[in-house]
């Protein structure tokens, strides 16, 4: 039996730069107001990283998330109430200048036009992961999208990744191969997610992500930029045959 290649994707710093969250967090970082602590050694998408993973369609799960998780950023319980409403207010006026990362959708269109099935796995919320679809038209080459509303766990726990296999399999009704499944991340805990659900890591170099962090987790194939992919021996195989 032959098996397919199939490639799965982390959203921000893979598909899409992120520049609108880092822009909003720089923004907030010069306001006084918030009596900052700690943020000498942060990098700006540390930062909005943090303001991400606290996030949540439900509003009040999202305040106690950015309550405890910016306590050590802003003493002040109060001040940090202020800056979760005014935050999420702003950083999604940025998204509109969003765009694909740099040689991505060169990428997506050889291994779209050879039938490899591609997805996206993200902890990003299904109301922005939807707006973005249709903001790209990312249907055109995704099959299947994952976010954190999909799953009861999120990155780096195998769930979203096993969904999404078992999305693929159900869709393109097609056998998996584990070994020949690919995800692509630019932060260590998407390559943990992959080594949790006993797959191939790859990490990017030209994410959001340090070389450092990186190598610890010590990936499958750490990669300078998104074309590497098509280099990877067996992925190269299946496009030359």
């Amino acid at each position: 039996m032959s098996y397919l290649p199939i490639i799965l994707f982390d959203f921000d710093g893979v598909i899409i730069t992120q520049k609108s969250l880092e822009y909003t967090a720089s923004i907030f970082l010069k306001k006084k107001f918030y009596k900052w602590k700690n943020t000498e050694h942060m990098r700006l998408i540390d930062f909005a990283r943090l303001f991400e993973e606290a996030d949540s369609e439900n509003k009040i799960l999202a305040l106690k998330r950015i309550i405890k998780i910016y306590k050590k950023y802003i003493p002040s319980r109060w001040r940090r109430i202020l800056f979760f409403i005014r935050f999420r207010r702003i950083y999604p006026k940025f998204e509109n200048y969003e765009s694909f990362k740099p040689d991505l959708e060169e990428v997506l269109r050889i291994l779209k036009k050879n039938n490899i099935p591609l997805a996206i796995v993200s902890n990003t919320s299904r109301e922005r992961l939807n707006n973005f679809k249709q903001k790209l038209d990312l249907d055109k080459y995704f099959s299947v999208f994952i976010s954190r509303d999909d799953t009861p766990f999120r990155k780096p726990s195998a769930y979203p990744i096993n969904i999404a296999l078992k999305k693929i399999k159900e869709i393109n009704k097609l056998s998996i191969n584990k070994e020949l499944v690919y995800y692509v991340g630019d932060l260590p805990q998407d390559i943990l997610c992959a080594k949790n659900a006993k797959i191939n890591s790859i990490a990017l170099l030209s994410g959001h992500g340090t070389k450092k962090g990186l190598e610890e987790v010590k990936p499958t194939f750490l990669l300078k930029n998104i074309k590497g992919i098509l280099e990877i021996k067996k992925i190269k195989k299946f496009l030359l045959n």
